[in-house]
This record gives structure tokens, sequence and C-alpha cells, in this order.
């Protein structure tokens, strides 16, 4: 009886002292560099799987019963999280989010498509006026907090039902608004309706909460137009707030001002991880983490740390080799603008094809392929995540080549030395 209590004690002793950390991360580069540092000292779970656009991700069953289990989670402000990482949290609280990127210097998303804001009106109280064609019922309009904050802590909103016909509705109502923003205000907050046509509502974000929702009553079918006194980046790119009864987005048909494209709804780029001196920064986090959740093997991960920052080197190295003979300001045409911080590395300019979240439409396409003559662009790069319509559409109007690249791939080095190729040689 001595023996076997002897037993189980020395496999339970065993089993924990080999116990494995559980890591989430949210992309498969960020897996690779885990990887690299936690060796066989970790399980690593992916979100993102290969094809899928880390954008609008959604998490399988599987993947919530191994955020239920994980010790350490790593964002890397992918689109996705923001609508996630607080769920992830609420299903495991002992679970610790540490960001990946602290301390990367973050650049903007390229603004080619947006508003010229030369030619806004001046001295109106609103910046943004939509059209939309609402039935009666009741709405959502949720707001995310983006870096930890809202972009403003209120805003003042007017919606009006439009009573006449127009090919351009926004414009007959422009004056009225005008007016109306003169009027008195009623202050709403977190989970308020906002029910009165032709009333000027100032709405107040939580600064408590990463979402602030605002209920909007439609009391008869018709074509309404929402004037905000901010840019609301909450109906741009793909993610759209406003929701009607049955949980479905709504778009504007028609806005002011104009906008060939959308905003990229962050504002920054997330695809930090195709720059070398960016993976130096998120490996040294990587390795600071595992060693405080797992002190007893911190030689373990200080080995392997310095092991790929070495890695790192070699490969920067290699590109600039490759790139020893291109010109600085050398331009490259992507469909979806994954390589910002790629090329602020080596000197070279990312010309991009998708309008900051959408298909460019045809006027913007003639603009994109008269851009890509005057460059002399050979190739166009894009990836098996999103569409490549547009850019198979250019590159036949030139007589140029399409190539698959992706900045999601697992080997990450041969990846990049991959794309320097590619663009070096054409």
């Amino acid at each position: 009886m001595k023996k076997i209590t002897l037993v189980i004690l020395i496999l339970l002793s065993s089993s924990i002292l080999c116990a494995k950390l559980n890591v989430i991360v949210s992309v498969i580069p960020q897996q690779t560099f885990v990887k690299k540092i936690g060796g066989d000292k970790v399980n690593v779970t992916t979100m993102v799987k290969p094809g899928s656009d880390p954008h609008s991700y959604e998490p399988k069953p599987s993947q919530m019963i191994a955020i239920s289990k994980a010790d350490v989670y790593f964002p890397i402000k992918i689109e996705f999280e923001n609508a996630w990482l607080e769920r992830f949290k609420e299903q495991n609280l002992k679970m610790e989010l540490i960001q990946m990127t602290k301390d990367v210097d973050f650049i903007d998303m390229p603004k080619h498509g947006n508003i010229n804001v030369d030619k806004i009106e001046k001295n109106i109280p609103y910046k943004w006026a939509g059209l939309f064609k609402l039935s009666k019922g009741e709405y959502t309009w949720s707001f995310d907090k983006v870096k930890g904050e809202y972009a403003q802590p209120k805003m003042k909103f007017l919606m009006i039902k439009a009573q006449m016909k127009s090919k351009n509705l926004i414009e007959p109502y422009k004056k009225e608004a005008k007016k109306i923003f003169k009027t008195g205000i009623t202050s709403v907050k977190n989970n308020d309706y906002i029910n009165a046509n032709k009333k000027i509502y100032e709405m107040n974000f939580d600064q408590n909460k990463n979402q602030t929702l605002f209920k909007i009553s439609v009391k008869e079918d018709g074509e309404y137009i929402f004037f905000t006194e901010h840019m609301p980046f909450e109906f741009e790119d793909k993610e759209h707030f406003l929701k009607n009864f049955s949980k479905h987005d709504v778009e504007p048909t028609a806005s002011y001002p104009e906008s060939s494209g959308h905003h990229h709804h962050h504002g920054f780029d997330p695809h930090t991880w195709v720059s070398p001196s960016n993976v130096k920064i998120m490996a040294k986090n990587i390795y600071e983490t595992l060693s405080k959740k797992d002190p007893k093997n911190t030689d373990f991960y200080h080995k392997n740390y310095k092991k790929f920052l070495d890695e790192i080197y070699t490969t920067d190295m290699k590109i600039k080799k490759i790139f020893s003979n291109t010109p600085e300001g050398s331009k490259f045409m992507v469909f979806h603008p994954s390589w910002g911080y790629f090329a602020k590395e080596y000197s070279l300019v990312q010309l991009a094809i998708e309008v900051e979240g959408k298909e460019p439409k045809p006027k913007m396409l003639a603009r994109i392929i008269d851009k890509a003559k005057d460059e002399n662009i050979k190739a166009i790069f894009t990836q098996q995540e999103f569409s490549d319509k547009s850019a198979k559409a250019i590159a036949n109007e030139l007589g140029i080549k399409v190539i698959k690249e992706t900045p999601l791939a697992e080997n990450w080095s041969e990846n990049l030395l991959k794309m320097a190729n590619a663009i070096a040689n054409n």
C-alpha cells in the first residue's frame, strides 16, 4: 500500500514539474515566435487559422475550450480581438492578457481613397452625415474603445426623417440640420433610447466600459439621415456597429463628405510582425512573460531568446543584402496593405489596391491602373485571406503578374526573404 501511495505521489509531482504553460496567440507568426522561445515548455493555440481573415475572425468552440485552460493570451491588436478579448477574459479569469506589441511604434494605415478635407464645408456643427433606409423597429448602435479609449468622450447626434424625394437626400437637409444643432440637447448614456426625430442628443460614452451601446427607436419605415458631431468610424471598414432587430449590420446608402473608400477602423496598422525590428521587441516581451510565469525555466527561455535574436539579426542582414541594389523609395503594389512596417524598415513604398477595407470602385480602380502605369509596376502582391478580383483586373489591364504572398505564414523568416526577393526582382 505504501509503495502504491509513493508511486502515485511521484507521478503527481512529476506531472506538476512537467506541466507546460498554455499560451494563446491571435495569428500564426506569433505562434512561431512563442515556440522559438518557449520550445517544448509551452503549448500554443492560435486563434486565426491559415486562410482566415484575422480582421473579422470568429473563434471555434474548441478554441474557447483552449481559452478556458490558458495561462497567457498574447494580443497583437488585430481587429477581431476588439470584439472577443473581453469575452475571452470572462471565459477564464485566471488568464493573463499581455500585449506582445508593447513598446512597438505603430504606424497609420494608408489613407489613399480617403476624404479630401479641403472640400469639407466650414463652420458646420457636424462632421459627417449618412443616409439610411430603415424599417420600423429598434436598432442598436455600439461604440468600442480603441487602444483603451474612445475617440471622443461624447458626440452630438441628430436624426431626420426625409420627407422629400431627391437623388441626393442629404443635401436638402444640411441647412435644417445646422439650425437644429443650435437647439437644446438631450443627454443619453449607455443603454439609453434615442427615439425622437429632429432632436439633438449628446451620446456620452461610458469610460468604465469597453463598449457603449445606444438604442435607436424607429417609429415608421423610411429614409433617415444621421448627422454626427464627429466622424463615426463604427460605420467604416468591415465592422458596422449599427444593427437592426435581427442583429444584421446596417450601412449608409450615401454619406457626406463622400469618400471613394473606407477608413481602416482603428487608424493604425496592426501588421507589426512583418518588421524584424518589431519582432525583436516582441521576442523580448515573450521572454520576459514566460520567465515570469515559469521562473524555474528562465535559463531555458533565455538561451532560446538569444538564439532567436541571432535569427532575427541574420534575417535582417539577408533582406538588406537582397535590397542592396534596390533604390530607396522603390514602390511595390499590394492588394491588402499588410506590408507597411516592412516597407518602412527597408525604405520602400507600399501602394495598396484595397481602399481601406473595401474593393475599389471603378473610378478608383482606373486611378490605381494609371498609378501603376506611371510607377512602372511589374507585379501585384495578393494574399489568400482576401479576394484578388481587383488585383487580377489591374494585372490583366497592364499585362503584369499577380504574386500570392501572405504576411501570416508560419515560417516568418523565409517568408520575409521570399517577399524581399519578389520585390527586388519585380
